[in-house]
């Protein structure tokens, strides 16, 4: 009784400021989505079973054009799979009030309202758009989920197996022209990670001609569940009660039976970055298929670290990456990406490259300059950018500020463990693009936030990187769950898990091992290498780079919610002297330099 309370409290504590946020704005009366009728040329066949070596079925919907099907003319597929019950869409009566799904009553988002048919399930690919555009369009339940038989399972080779079969039975049927490429968004695009690189066949489905990964985190430790070492306590509650545990097709011992434990469990029972986390990162260095993966700068704490490492990781000889600073859904169902998306698939799939898009440099980079005002877009070869001139911005004395020198001086910054924080600033005397990972080396200590009180042994540390006009305001950009008040990035680290992973690290960009607890000594003071969020962001003459370094969240972004119980006493920042605490920035040279 008492852990299904708290299981209750946990529940309400991440679900309940969405809620009360979107009963506040009106959302949830009107959600923030635009529906259109679907193509009267859409054939739809429903829960079309597809068997599995294991010896149940997965189930289908399978959109087709009528003219095509009653020529008997074949069509490459658009497939997707999921655990989010493809049934719940409109046309089905299967979402609140016959409206888009639940979720654009709940989840905030920016720029504007995405435009889907009635057809389309949550995050998935538009029959409206790809059936008039030559495709067919496959839309699978996972296993274990909604009328799918076998295991429900979360991040696993499993789901990448059966996805392998499935793609490979949608090739051989007879509509199917034998060619099959994935799309979707979040979830959508994590099963597509997993099953270009299949554990269990040792590669790829041979009619997988091309993925395309729209925002999908691939390592669920690193990118969410312990970002920086920090316990989210707040998203996996969500994602697990509103969207996950719904869609079950069984009890949710089915599933902890299958999966090990549900997910807010998951760092209970494997706290470190163990086998059982290992086996739930999609291994990228073995995707070999074409790939057009978007890696948003506005979906910090979430997918926007994976998706820049499976541009970065995949051996695919073509691949792309597509930035943008606004929200996921109305760029992904927006008329320029659906377009690109198609050039894209028609190449692969159909053999079609007069659009010219294998002519398209590899990275599409935003650049913003605040949330409305897209300073530049342009194409670059490589991510990140081979001219990067990596700075380092020492932190400096009072009043505190970020220099291009170190000081010689040793200082220090305390700031209480609840609620405090400190602010260095750096004003640019020229135009300058940042963009890139940052990096905050800091030394830090904990004391006893009074005498005779115990001397803290860890310490849970957030980062913030903040835009200032040349009058000292803030800055806004578009961050995650339509977070308009968003900084350029962030980061976050709890300093027992400071143990740096040699192999996965570079020079800008620590990545923690997750495999040891370091605790504070009384008195002793670390050294602490921090991961921010990849972001690109421009900066006028007299403007300024604010760093904030807090013992709190800095911008709060309901459902995220990290644990800082490790939390007391005071943080104490050392810089100076022997002490090279800086922060890492990536300067964009221009071509000409």
């Amino acid at each position: 009784m008492k852990e299904e309370l708290a299981e209750i409290v946990r529940t309400f504590e991440a679900v309940g400021p969405l809620v009360g946020n979107a009963v506040k704005s009106g959302q949830l009366f009107h959600p923030q989505a635009e529906l259109t009728e679907p193509d009267s040329d859409i054939l739809c066949d429903y829960d079309v079973e597809i068997p599995m070596s294991d010896g149940f079925s997965v189930t289908a919907n399978i959109f087709r054009s009528k003219a095509a099907a009653e020529k008997g003319e074949k069509a490459p597929v658009v497939m997707c799979a999921h655990p989010y019950n493809n049934h719940l869409t409109p046309a089905l009566k299967k979402t609140p009030l016959d409206g888009p799904p639940q979720q654009y009553r709940l989840i905030p988002q920016a720029g504007g309202k995405p435009v889907f048919s009635k057809l389309t399930s949550w995050e998935s690919p538009d029959p409206n758009f790809w059936i008039p555009a030559g495709y067919a369009v496959v839309n699978m339940n996972l296993p274990g989920y909604a009328n799918s038989g076998g295991p429900p399972s979360a991040f696993s080779e499993h789901q990448g197996k059966c996805y392998y079969e499935a793609i490979e039975w949608v090739a051989e049927q007879p509509w199917c022209s034998g060619k099959v490429g994935l799309n979707g968004v979040s979830f959508l695009a994590i099963s597509q990670f997993h099953v270009a690189a299949c554990q269990a066949y040792g590669g790829p489905p041979p009619s997988l001609c091309c993925i395309s990964p729209w925002e999908g985190l691939t390592d669920p430790y690193r990118d969410i569940f312990a970002f920086g070492g920090l316990s989210d306590i707040g998203f996996p509650t969500f994602w697990w009660a509103t969207e996950v545990k719904p869609s079950i097709n069984g009890t949710e011992q089915d599933f902890v039976e299958s999966d090990g434990s549900i997910p807010t469990d998951y760092l209970k029972n494997h706290p470190f970055y163990d086998d059982y986390w290992k086996a739930k990162a999609a291994k990228l260095d073995e995707i070999t298929v074409p790939m057009l993966v978007c890696a948003s700068f506005s979906d910090h704490g979430l997918h926007t670290m994976g998706s820049f490492r499976a541009f970065e990781k995949a051996k695919s000889k073509y691949k792309w990456v597509y930035t943008h600073r606004t929200g996921k859904w109305v760029s992904y169902y927006s008329q320029e990406v659906q377009e690109m998306t198609k050039n894209f698939m028609d190449c692969f799939l159909k053999g079609d490259t007069s659009s010219g898009f294998l002519d398209t440099p590899p990275v599409r980079l935003e650049v913003r300059s605040s949330l409305d005002e897209i300073h530049e877009v342009r194409y670059e070869n490589e991510w990140p950018i081979a001219r990067t001139q990596y700075t380092q911005l020492y932190l400096s004395e009072q009043p505190q500020s970020l220099s291009l020198e170190k000081p010689e001086k040793q200082m220090e910054v305390a700031h209480p463990a609840k609620k405090g924080k400190a602010f260095f600033n750096f004003k640019f005397t020229e135009d300058t693009e940042l963009s890139g990972y940052m990096m905050l080396r800091v030394w830090v200590e904990a004391r006893p936030g009074k005498a005779g009180e115990a001397s803290p042994d860890d310490m849970a540390m957030f980062i913030a990187a903040n835009k200032l006009d040349r009058d000292g305001n803030s800055v806004h950009f578009n961050g995650s769950v339509g977070n308009k008040r968003d900084m350029v990035t962030r980061g976050f680290c709890k300093v027992s898990r400071r143990e740096l992973d040699p192999i996965e690290s570079t020079a800008w960009h620590p990545v923690q091992k997750g495999a040891s607890e370091q605790k504070l000594k009384v008195g002793e003071i670390v050294s602490v290498d921090i991961e921010l969020y990849p972001s690109s962001t421009f900066f006028s003459a007299g403007e300024a780079l604010q760093l904030i370094i807090a013992s709190d969240e800095i911008i709060p972004s309901p459902p995220y919610r990290k644990d800082v119980s490790c939390n007391h006493g005071k943080h104490v920042l050392h810089f100076g002297g022997n002490y090279d605490s800086h922060l890492l920035v990536p300067k964009i040279r221009s071509r000409e330099e």
